[in-house]
């Protein structure tokens, strides 16, 4: 593989292609040409400054983009042009004519098209949407989903993000379409800043969405861009049957019991360690659809539905008040089923 990009999500992806069996790094890409150099040579790969040279060399079967959230979608074009299977980090594009220019030109060409929404292979995560699945909740009633940031990402990463919903909460999005198998009817979304050089920016970092479906279910979601005890990251699915829970992790599960008190671990902090089994499974995932021609896991269609209701969740901060989906410009698309790619 050809890996594009070698910020904090690259360096992830260096860790889980090494512990995986039948994946190597062929050539590593990144316009600081030092830091590509140091790179190759630890890895014993080849390196370049643009991703032209790794697209046309026919030992590089597929690519991982990682690059900057500008970059993606001209590099998944490029890509995907020169006949190689795309890995990708959301956001796939900054628009839905984006998205779905790449997905049909997936499509046409016949190569699989990967969406990194990793908290879908996360072992709790992915646990908690099969007993939902299975019926071990009865009735699914209410959905939580907490996830507050740790550590607070830099100013220069906020003012390139394109805002919390499409950097953060359209992960939570995804996580509620891969647990219910189906869309909400209505939207409403509450935000504020605490943090001064968050709003300067015209962005948030406390928000809360509710979602309602059709059927009765509600779902929450709670996201903090800072939570000073660590990466808060939880799912509680309610139901007539009973209750399951995600809960949060901690590195170790020594637990002090004294007649102070009981003391626990702090969680962990950051998403490269929270995830670490999540970002490996969904390159394993990703190596299934290029060796046996496994479907994608991530479709078309979830892309897009996590992307309209982003921009749903904006605009309904934005005007203070809730919107049916059947507002956004492309309800019609939805109800026509997008084709899979």
């Amino acid at each position: 593989m050809a890996l594009l990009g070698l910020g904090r999500a690259g360096k992830f992806h260096i860790q889980s292609i090494q512990s995986i069996p039948g994946i190597n790094l062929r050539c590593v890409v990144d316009v600081d040409e030092s830091l590509a150099k140091r790179l190759a040579k630890d890895l014993e790969c080849d390196y370049s400054t643009s991703a032209e040279g790794p697209l046309g060399q026919a030992d590089v079967d597929a690519v991982i983009v990682a690059s900057p959230t500008h970059a993606h979608y001209g590099q998944i074009q490029a890509a995907l042009e020169a006949g190689k299977p795309v890995f990708t980090e959301k956001p796939l594009g900054s628009s839905l004519k984006e998205i779905d220019t790449c997905f049909g030109l997936a499509k046409r060409s016949g190569l699989p098209l990967f969406v990194g929404f990793n908290r879908r292979f996360d072992p709790s995560f992915s646990s908690l949407a099969r007993g939902v699945k299975e019926g071990q909740v009865g009735v699914l009633q209410m959905l939580r989903v907490t996830s507050r940031d740790s550590p607070l990402p830099t100013m220069d990463y906020i003012r390139t993000s394109h805002g919390i919903f499409h950097d953060c909460i359209v992960h939570d999005f995804d996580m509620l379409r891969f647990i219910t198998g189906k869309d909400p009817v209505e939207i409403y979304s509450v935000g504020s800043s605490f943090v001064e050089g968050i709003g300067a920016l015209g962005d948030l970092d406390n928000v809360l969405v509710a979602l309602r479906y059709d059927d009765g279910l509600i779902a929450s979601i709670d996201v903090n861009r800072f939570a000073s005890y660590g990466y808060d990251q939880r799912i509680e699915a309610f139901g007539s049957k009973g209750m399951l829970q995600a809960e949060n992790r901690s590195p170790v599960s020594t637990v002090l019991s004294s007649d102070e008190g009981v003391l626990r671990p702090t969680i962990e902090q950051s998403f490269p360690t929270r995830y670490r089994e999540a970002y490996r499974e969904e390159l394993t995932a990703f190596s299934d659809c290029l060796r046996e021609d496994a479907p994608v896991p991530v479709t078309h269609e979830d892309v897009r539905m996590s992307f309209i209701l982003s921009e749903l969740g904006e605009q309904s901060h934005r005007e203070a008040r809730p919107l049916r989906v059947s507002e956004h410009p492309a309800f019609d698309d939805l109800q026509e089923k997008v084709p899979e790619a």
